[in-house]
């Protein structure tokens, strides 16, 4: 059985972080109503800062990320589907809610005040934003592995 740790190897880990990095930007963009236009704010003003935010903060979580999918990868190689993603839309709110609990560990250290105060002001609604988009994530760590 493979793990997804192997992402995480040199070049594949600067693939799968440009690629989940375009996917969070394109999902970003993509927001509409108050809280999109919150988030696509607060995401302007962090790329103002360090313009390669998006892809360090994803290269930060990555390893955890995986660690969180790796059992689900494991259920979907043993169930014979072809489709990563389809097989993890069933089962979007528990990759929402794992994916949420890696994001609050790693918030604890945010040093900047004005993206902390973004993301706690964000987080409430954020599986709004991730829960839609679990199958095309799982469909993009698919195509790595």
């Amino acid at each position: 059985m493979a793990n997804l740790s192997q992402l995480l190897e040199q070049p594949t880990r600067d693939a799968v972080v440009a690629d989940l990095a375009a996917f969070a930007e394109d999902t970003i963009a993509s927001q509409s109503g108050l809280t999109g236009m919150a988030l696509k704010g607060t995401v302007a003003a962090a790329k103002k800062v360090d313009g390669a935010v998006v892809a360090k903060g994803i290269g930060k979580l990555l390893p955890d990320i995986l660690g969180d999918l790796q059992p689900y990868w494991q259920d979907f190689e043993a169930s014979g589907q072809t489709d990563f993603g389809a097989f993890l839309q069933p089962r979007a709110q528990d990759v929402t809610d794992s994916i949420m609990a890696v994001a609050d560990r790693n918030a604890e250290s945010i040093n900047v005040a004005a993206l902390s105060k973004a993301y706690s002001s964000l987080r409430g609604k954020a599986a709004k934003f991730v829960t839609p988009v679990v199958p095309e994530l799982g469909r993009i760590i698919a195509a790595h592995m």
